[in-house]
């Protein structure tokens, strides 16, 4: 359908200072002109006028990293965001179980708590979970979604016990030395146990769920996301939903290591393309080296302040082999497939840049060079692995928002210098790199105009200035989740800039980001989201 969109300042993002006035959309959901208002009214040839208010508008935002089907915690899960001691922990789970009438046949989720925000300074432990329920399994996972803690019901369930060895890439809580379980769980390898019981009992009707978690997108204005560590069941859920034409964004799915992730690819074969079909396609492959630095399990080169029972020479540990990541990676470049991998400390980023260029060296596929390998997170990344990412043609995509979030948290357990540095973007921007921002969700809503004011002003949560050499521009910022969004997915030619032929992808805001005080990007309100030239999403009048 075409839609002429007027009384709008349409910022291209080709460069910093390319702006138009009018954006014509044609039959085909793609771009037929912008430029002058009177030109775009006469190709217009009687198409819907749609007067945007004065707003600005920039092609939609692309998410670089993120768990689409994990937006159901939103939906399912208590939000432990804001508590601030085990006792609330404790009681905002009971108030969600009562309210929820959640009987022994289902289970009590929480999501969100942070142990560097809690008063005891330290993860919850089975104890705080026994007192919700003592037959209802309770899992909580942590802000990072990389820990969680169980409580007994739980544990008996999923066969748990003292003599359960730790997993290779994990390990589980115990009591002063004891052997005996706390509850707690690390990792993905310990973790995806509890998933197992958990999941059944939370009756999932993604059908019913996926308007809701689309819109958890939307309203932030992004028009492009991804699932990132796509289970093989998750995989069939999105190829259902795609074929039942319920995905109105795109989504790009990448098939996490840890399962048979080529059988997976080749069960849904027309969706292993560069092409999508309903709004889904898988994009590669996806496997990760280590955990998170708020949570002291992101592997360093040089020890932490602190380690989490008070080591001065805590660097936490891998979570693959060099033997088993070559191999992984291997298969990925084989089989002309992206590689994502999740590296937050600078000792995995040394991993994946070693294991990466040892894998693409002994393939054969001659398409090999231009695969745009992408290191999610690179939150400790030093400027010599910058500059070796550039060489080799790797994609950093930063986890921004930690500057905010965790900053200082960062400063505390890093220390000035290295604290001071994360969401390196500046280096990124120096080596020459298409640089990406991520919010992770669900670890944060997808909220990139806010991942962008953290790249900018590089400012924490009790207002301490970070590292200003690491700044980027608001240019630089929004150029990261548009264009080089797209450029990471290699949908260049498609989106990411304004330009005739390219999709009409669109977000419409209150104001232009390029042109307000750096500090007010966060502030910024997504006034409409519009895919292929139709309105998803449109901010409620106040």
């Amino acid at each position: 359908m075409k839609r002429l969109f007027t009384n709008a300042t349409f910022v291209t993002m080709v460069d910093d200072v390319d702006t138009a006035d009018a954006l014509l959309v044609d039959d085909d959901g793609r771009i037929a002109y912008i430029g002058d208002a009177e030109e775009a009214r006469r190709l217009a040839d009687g198409a819907e006028e749609v007067d945007l208010g004065g707003a600005a508008v920039l092609p939609g935002l692309i998410d670089p990293h993120s768990h689409f089907t994990g937006a159901l915690q939103y939906l399912l899960y208590a939000d432990l965001s804001e508590c601030t001691s085990f006792d609330e922990i404790t009681e905002t789970l009971k108030k969600f179980a009562a309210e929820r009438n959640i009987g022994p046949d289902g289970v009590i989720m929480g999501n969100g708590y942070d142990q560097n925000n809690l008063v005891e300074q330290r993860h919850p432990d089975k104890s705080i979970l026994n007192a919700v329920s003592t037959d209802v399994p309770v899992l909580i996972t942590h802000v990072s979604n990389h820990m969680g803690v169980a409580n007994d019901c739980l544990l008996e369930l999923a066969g748990i016990t003292p003599t359960t060895p730790d997993p290779d890439g994990g390990r589980y809580g115990r009591i002063n030395g004891s052997g005996d379980l706390d509850g707690y769980a690390e990792e993905p390898a310990a973790m995806n146990p509890l998933y197992a019981v958990t999941t059944p009992r939370l009756g999932l009707d993604f059908a019913a769920m996926v308007p809701d978690m689309q819109r958890i997108y939307l309203e932030h204005g992004v028009t492009t996301c991804q699932d990132g560590a796509t289970a093989p069941d998750m995989a069939k859920v999105l190829v259902g939903l795609a074929r039942a034409g319920l995905l109105k964004m795109d989504i790009v799915s990448y098939p996490m290591w840890g399962s048979d992730v080529m059988a997976t690819l080749a069960d849904n074969a027309e969706f292993d393309s560069q092409s999508y079909t309903g709004h889904f396609r898988f994009g590669g492959l996806k496997m990760f080296l280590d955990g998170s630095p708020q949570g002291l399990t992101a592997w360093m080169t040089e020890p932490y302040v602190e380690g989490p029972d008070g080591e001065k020479d805590w660097v936490a540990y891998s979570t693959m082999t060099d033997e088993d990541a070559i191999a992984f990676a291997k298969m990925a470049i084989d089989s002309n497939h992206q590689l994502l991998c999740h590296c937050n400390g600078d000792a995995a980023a040394d991993q994946l840049l070693r294991v990466y260029e040892a894998a693409r060296d002994a393939s054969d596929n001659p398409e090999k060079m231009a695969l745009r390998p992408v290191m999610i997170h690179a939150q400790t990344a030093r400027t010599d692995q910058y500059e070796k990412m550039a060489e080799i043609g790797m994609i950093p995509s930063i986890f921004s928002s930690h500057v905010w979030y965790w900053g200082d948290a960062h400063l505390r357990n890093l220390g000035s210098v290295r604290g001071g540095r994360v969401s390196a973007c500046g280096d990124a921007e120096r080596a020459g790199l298409p640089f990406t921002l991520h919010t992770d969700t669900p670890v944060l809503r997808p909220n990139l105009l806010e991942a962008a004011w953290c790249a900018v002003n590089r400012i924490t949560k009790v207002g301490v200035q970070l590292d200003e050499d690491q700044k980027v521009t608001p240019y630089e910022a929004m150029r990261a989740i548009t264009y080089n969004g797209a450029y990471q997915y290699s949908e260049e030619a498609d989106k990411g800039t304004l330009e005739e032929g390219k999709l009409a992808d669109l977000v419409v805001l209150d104001r232009n980001p390029l042109a307000v005080d750096p500090r007010e990007i966060r502030d910024i309100q997504v006034l409409a989201t519009i895919k292929e030239g139709e309105t998803l999403y449109e901010r409620d009048a106040k």
